[in-house]
């Protein structure tokens, strides 16, 4: 009887694979993957080359990328339940698509130290398409596949925290920085196409009370320090976070200072 159990659900865990739902969220990611790693190493690399190994400019980029994690997750979150995910997630690669096409403009008329811009905007809009990401699983899949249909999400990022560093830096070394973006700019607008085969959204919350935004913001601090786990949980995440950030911008120099490797090496 156990035996059988088990094997109805993995039949269910498997037949994920061929919901329409999941298969558009994780090509989007993909796509979506692809567009962040080839920005975030080709950016590095490219302010690296021009600036002469200069650190507070390696550094901004840290900012620029890290940042708006700080600041708008929890925003993003909150916007998350109140919006419609699927049309937050396509207008957040769109418009992550004209910001990076208006750096390349820049690139090739004006100013390189555009190439910030382009990473803090798409940045920033990343925090409102992740959640509701999260969302569209428990909108339109079955129960019994959610949790599955979450763990292969997060295994795309992990993927990419190895392979990432790689493709940025092809891109980089094979195309130069404007083609590069040019790559990031076409991986956001097919993260958008990914997405248009999602059914329409459906309307949520009918029947509850209305609140306004601060007061669901205000409440989400408030269940937090409450809950002991959680605010444990959120203090080692600024630990881990504060850790990250100082280590994250040195990589490039050890690279290049300490181990005297050329800069492309970073991707190993």
């Amino acid at each position: 009887m156990a035996n059988n159990t088990s094997e109805t659900l993995n039949k269910k865990e498997l037949n994920i694979f061929k919901n329409r739902v999941f298969q558009a969220i994780i090509f989007s990611g993909l796509f979506l993957q692809i567009g962040i790693w080839v920005r975030n190493f080709a950016v590095l690399l490219f302010v690296m080359e021009k600036t002469n190994g200069d650190a507070f400019a390696i550094s901004m980029i840290s900012v620029a990328e890290f940042a708006p994690i700080f600041i708008f997750s929890f925003i993003g979150g909150t916007f998350a339940d109140r919006w419609s995910p699927k049309k937050t997630m396509v207008w957040c690669d769109i418009l992550s698509a004209m910001s990076v096409f208006a750096v390349l403009i820049s690139l090739i008329f004006g100013s390189w130290k555009m190439v910030f811009f382009a990473t803090l905007i798409s940045a920033i809009l990343s925090q409102f398409s992740q959640p509701s990401g999260m969302k569209l699983f428990k909108m339109h899949l079955p129960e019994s596949q959610i949790q599955t249909g979450m763990s292969v999400y997060q295994t795309v990022f992990a993927v990419f925290m190895v392979l990432g560093p790689i493709l940025g830096t092809f891109a980089f070394q094979s195309f130069g920085i404007n083609t590069s973006i040019a790559i990031t700019g076409l991986a956001f607008l097919l993260s958008a196409g990914a997405l248009a085969f999602l059914p329409k959204d459906r309307k949520l919350n009918e029947g509850t009370a209305k609140t306004t935004l601060w007061q669901e913001m205000k409440s989400g601090v408030s269940y937090v320090l409450r809950k002991k786990e959680l605010s444990l949980l959120g203090l080692c995440f600024l630990a881990a976070g504060l850790g990250l950030g100082f280590i994250q911008p040195l990589s490039i120099f050890l690279v290049t200072e300490q181990l005297e490797l050329p800069k492309e090496n970073l991707q190993w």
